[in-house]
Formats: structure tokens, C-alpha cells, sequence
């Protein structure tokens, strides 16, 4: 029998030890790789089960982040923990539901047709828009649906009648929605209604005694304003 030589046997050795340390350093990395590889070793720090997007940046912190807190980017790839500030506040969701008006929570209100009013101390709360033409109570910080004037204005109707001296009563075209808003001018000086000067029943105006029109020959001029 052949014997081997020395070199040979050592040769044979050394190419065994070789393709054996190399078929252990070959893993598999889609079965045999878990845990996590940190970003120092040059992996992204996350769990190997994590999903990713397919494109873009993948940004993490060390910090845990907490209701109305943010990730922010830094403008040099850094990425750092943010709080919300100013008159916006979040939920544990982080979606905002509660504003602030001068420092004072306003929470959030799913009615409809309201609006934020608010106070003496400039607090804000909800507030229901009343039909009808809207106005606003500055003392009582309150809304509320305005009168609105309605009907026809008459403006310097004479009113028919004999002016003699003596006769006392006129009429006028139609009749006022009320007393309050006829002005009735004789010579061009406001009449004082209520029985002072004349009263008023219905379209009818009847003048006392002493305000007659058209006394001692004169020839006085009439003008009524109103609204009907």
C-alpha cells in the first residue's frame, strides 16, 4: 500500500477545516435570522417582523411617546421627541378634540349650528345660534334673535279731514301697526300722541280741543309718518 506524504495529509486537513468553518458562517436569513440588529451594527433597530414601507425613510427614537407628543424631523436626518404647544391639545389617539381659548379647554361638541362665544374674561364656550336675525349681548354674552321691523313706511301723509278749527277729527290711509310708531307733524313741530295732542283709534286721529288744526283762519299743514 501507497503511504500519503506529510504535505499531502496537511493539505487535506487544512481544506477540511476551511469548508467546514465556511459552511458554518453561511446562515440563512430568511429562516435563521431574529431579534433585533441595532442601528450602531447597521440595522434599522426594529424587530425582524416588523413591516416596513417599500420606499421612504424609516425614522425611530429612543423615547416613548405619549399623548401630544410627535416625532419631528430635525432638517439633518435627525429625528427628535416634539410636544404640541399653543391652544391645541390631543387625545390618547393623537387627534386633536380639545382646543384652548385663552389658556381656557373648550371640549368638543358633535351639535350642530353653534359657535364658539366668548366671556367678559375672554374664556370660550358653545353657544346656540337662535333663528331669525342674530345679535349678541355684550354684558351678557348671550345670543338672541333680534326684532325685525316688518311692514310698509308711510312718510308725509295728509290726513284727510276738514280743516275749519273746529273740526277735530282725521283719517289716515291705513292703519298704523301701533300707536308708538305714528309721528305726526302739524306746522313741521312733532304732536305728542296719548291725549296730550291727539289719540289714535285705529286710522282715526282725533285732536284735543286746543290743538285743533287750522284755528283763528290759519292754514296749518299736516304730515304723518308711520309704518303699517
Amino acid at each position: 500500500m501507497k503511504r500519503f506524504k506529510p504535505y499531502l495529509i496537511t493539505f487535506l486537513i487544512t481544506l477540511f477545516v476551511v469548508s467546514a468553518v465556511a459552511a458554518i458562517t453561511q446562515i440563512d436569513l430568511y429562516t435563521q435570522v431574529k431579534g433585533v440588529l441595532a442601528t450602531a451594527n447597521g440595522g434599522t433597530g426594529q424587530n425582524s417582523s416588523a413591516t416596513f414601507p417599500t420606499s421612504g425613510t424609516i425614522a425611530t427614537a429612543a423615547a416613548t411617546l405619549t399623548s401630544g407628543r410627535l416625532l419631528i424631523g430635525g432638517g439633518t436626518q435627525a429625528v427628535n421627541v416634539g410636544d404640541l404647544s399653543g391652544d391645541v391639545t390631543t387625545s390618547g389617539s393623537a387627534v386633536t378634540t380639545v382646543v384652548k381659548v385663552n389658556g381656557t379647554t373648550v371640549g368638543t361638541n358633535s351639535a350642530s349650528d353653534q359657535t364658539i362665544v366668548t366671556t367678559a374674561s375672554a374664556t370660550g364656550s358653545w353657544a346656540t345660534l337662535p333663528n331669525g336675525v342674530v345679535q349678541y349681548s355684550t354684558s351678557t354674552h348671550l345670543f338672541s334673535a333680534a326684532t325685525v321691523l316688518t311692514g310698509t313706511i308711510v312718510d308725509n301723509e295728509t290726513p284727510s279731514g276738514t280743516c275749519d278749527g273746529s273740526n277735530a277729527a282725521f283719517t289716515l290711509a291705513h292703519t298704523p301697526s301701533s300707536a308708538a310708531n305714528l309721528h305726526l307733524h302739524k306746522n313741521g313741530q312733532l304732536m305728542t300722541a296719548g291725549g296730550a295732542d291727539f289719540t289714535l283709534a285705529t286710522a282715526t286721529i282725533t285732536f284735543v280741543t286746543a290743538a285743533k288744526p287750522c284755528q283763528n283762519s290759519m292754514a296749518d299743514v299736516l304730515l304723518a309718518d308711520y309704518r303699517y
